[in-house]
């Protein structure tokens, strides 16, 4: 009887189990294998772009030990690598990560770590032992360590000390401590942007490709996070009518504009970082070149391809502006289509709630753009939040929608696919 009781337990303690995987996959979080395979591409990205990247290098001499530490920042001033390097009599030390999206609290973000010590052998050669560190999301957060690959491997005197053909072993994380490999230990618990003190250093320690590049640079400033995959483009603030001097505009380490209205006037562009070109109009209207002010943020989403894109002006309880753009050989701007537009009426239809007419737009959603893809399919949610009252805070209603971003004869058009009810506790 005890064991019949006891097997029952188990049976039911199983099913809590499975039903809380259930629901915590339900939320839309990536699995792990998800999650390294966007680290791994990320790298791929970063690396593909370095030698078009501002960078600085700091070198420091102790004793007979030599650190230099190397930062890489794309067009948009964003950091997207760090090198630190260590060499003494004893053999070599080096440490690389790079960031995914770490200034975003609006999704996932991630964190690449690379550490890789060299040892002097008493006979000459090299003893060589490397770590990958993979930092994702749990059930517990972001920024948690989701898998590390460790190698390990003695190399002769004068032989090549190249690990790629070294078998990887995986870490059990279990028998990890938790604390240890967060992105706070490396400095990146928070986003970082090129300061000014950095560009005083000067070459050779500082390097700018984009230094010598005037193009349209006179008529916009970059919004940060907002860069592409690749590196090359990123939407920007543009001057507002009737302003001519940027330096009016400049606040608390940004450039700020807000009129006192709702409808802000402050024009956007995609621009091609390369060239400081302005390639067209995003026809959204963030107003400034931080990525967040309060409860305000400017989100993008790209594809792999950097070549279509999802610019979101979100708020506390709906998002004010949200457009999708797709850039075409030359490189210029095909065109950018009003999402909220397109789905805000059908939306509220699937759901059967009444829509807001005269609010001008989708009524109240609130969206979040989980996917562009290279075809042009956009996966995001449509929610709309109770604001007053006992309910207040409360989903009324969310919905995954999934769109394409396709030709039209007058330029890109937005199509939906596909529309499915998700439970309000999301």
């Amino acid at each position: 009887m005890f064991v019949r009781v006891r097997k029952d337990i188990l049976i039911r303690l199983w099913i809590l189990i499975g039903i809380l995987i259930l629901a915590y996959n339900a939320l839309g979080a990536r699995s792990v294998d998800e999650q390294v395979k966007m680290l791994a591409e990320r790298y791929r990205q970063v690396e593909d772009q370095l030698a078009r990247s501002i960078r600085y290098t700091s070198k420091d001499e102790s004793g007979a030990a030599t650190t230099v530490r190397q930062e890489w920042y794309n067009g948009a001033e964003d950091l997207i690598k760090a090198a630190v390097e260590r060499n003494d009599a004893s053999g070599r030390e080096l440490t690389e990560y790079i960031p995914h999206d770490l200034g975003s609290d609006f999704g996932w973000r991630g964190l690449f770590l690379l550490t890789r010590k060299e040892t002097l052998a008493p006979d000459g050669g090299m003893q060589v032992e490397e770590s990958r560190k993979y930092l994702g999301e749990t059930e517990e957060g972001n920024g948690q360590l989701i898998r590390e690959l460790r190698k390990s491997a003695r190399f002769k005197s004068g032989e090549p000390t190249d690990t790629v053909h070294v078998p990887n072993v995986v870490v059990d994380l279990s028998k990890q401590n938790k604390a240890e490999g967060g992105a706070e230990e490396f400095g990146l618990g928070e986003p970082h942007e090129l300061s000014a003190a950095l560009r005083k250093v000067g070459p050779p320690q500082f390097f700018d490709p984009f230094a010598s590049v005037k193009g349209d640079s006179d008529k916009f400033r970059v919004i940060h996070g907002s860069a592409s995959p690749d590196g090359r483009f990123a939407i920007a603030m543009g001057l507002p009518p009737g302003q001519s001097n940027w330096d009016a505009l400049y606040e608390d380490e940004s450039y700020f504009y807000e009129n006192g209205a709702r409808d802000y006037d402050a024009p956007n562009y995609v621009v091609d970082l390369t060239q400081r070109k302005i390639l067209g109009e995003t026809h959204c209207n963030y107003f400034g070149t931080k990525r967040r002010y309060n409860q305000r943020q400017c989100i993008l989403r790209w594809s792999p391809d950097s070549l279509k894109f999802v610019q979101l002006w979100d708020d506390k309880w709906s998002s004010t502006e949200c457009v999708a753009g797709k850039i075409s050989p030359g490189p210029k701007l095909a065109g950018a289509v009003d999402l909220d537009k397109a789905i805000g009426k059908k939306t509220y239809a699937f759901v059967k709630k009444r829509f807001d007419s005269e609010n001008g737009g989708a009524g109240e959603l609130s969206l979040q753009i989980n996917k562009v893809s290279n075809d042009g399919t956009i996966d995001l949610e449509a929610s709309e939040q109770c604001r007053f009252g006992d309910c207040r805070g409360e989903t009324i209603f969310k919905v995954n929608e999934r769109l394409r971003l396709s030709d039209g004869p007058k330029g890109p058009r937005l199509e939906i696919l596909k529309m499915r009810r998700l439970p309000n506790e999301q």
